[in-house]
């Protein structure tokens, strides 16, 4: 009970929210990669740096500047990979006619599947792998790719690349995508629905 000299201590309350980017895990080098990779990821860019033998001595944009895509991992273990140029006119299934398909198919790039963590050279080493499980490009369904990774900003933007130089457009080059952590998205509310145009007729209200 406070008295009347007793001086008044102001209610504790609890701390504000931290922001959006405070909030995001743990991306010190203790925390295993395994732990770190885990969530959401936007594609930034898709660069494709020329070898040596490279015609063209300069980065490459295989999928354009104008890139989007996003990239999954689960804590169980599977990821999934989207990417996609925009700019296509729309058109909805059972319109569209081959060449638009055809179209589509060009600019579109996604496959899905279980990936693999494993540490090589004692421990030194933590090499991921993907698997190709589904993949819109039919070659490519069953392999197995090893992904270079490291960190850029503190962990906010993850980088992958191929072991080896890759084929693109007839040229051997190394491909760097960089991805950049995507906010949680657990306790977010539904966007509204895209407001539906009706277009009146004649003699209709």
């Amino acid at each position: 009970m406070l008295g009347p000299h007793t001086k008044h201590r102001p209610a504790k309350h609890p701390p504000p929210p931290m922001p959006v980017k405070e909030q995001i895990r743990d991306v010190s080098p203790s925390v295993p990669f395994r732990s770190r990779i885990v969530g959401a990821w936007r594609l930034e860019s898709y660069t494709a740096y020329p070898t040596p033998d490279c015609k063209i001595q300069r980065p490459t944009f295989p999928m354009t500047k104008s890139v989007t895509g996003m990239i999954l991992y689960t804590p169980d273990g599977y990821m999934s990979a989207q990417m996609l140029i925009p700019g296509q006119p729309k058109f909805k299934r059972g319109e569209g006619d081959e060449a638009q398909w055809a179209e589509a198919g060009k600019r579109y790039f996604g496959y899905s599947g279980p990936y693999y963590i494993t540490e090589e050279e004692n421990g030194k080493k933590e090499t991921l792998r993907h698997t190709f499980q589904v993949c819109n490009l039919p070659g490519w369904v069953g392999d197995v790719q090893i992904r270079t990774h490291r960190w850029e900003e503190g962990g906010e933007v993850l980088v992958l690349g191929s072991e080896e130089p890759t084929e693109i457009k007839g040229d051997k080059r190394i491909p760097e995508l960089k991805w950049r952590r995507m906010r949680d998205n657990s306790n977010a509310e539904p966007p509204p629905p895209i407001p539906q145009i009706h277009v009146h007729g004649p003699g209709e209200p």
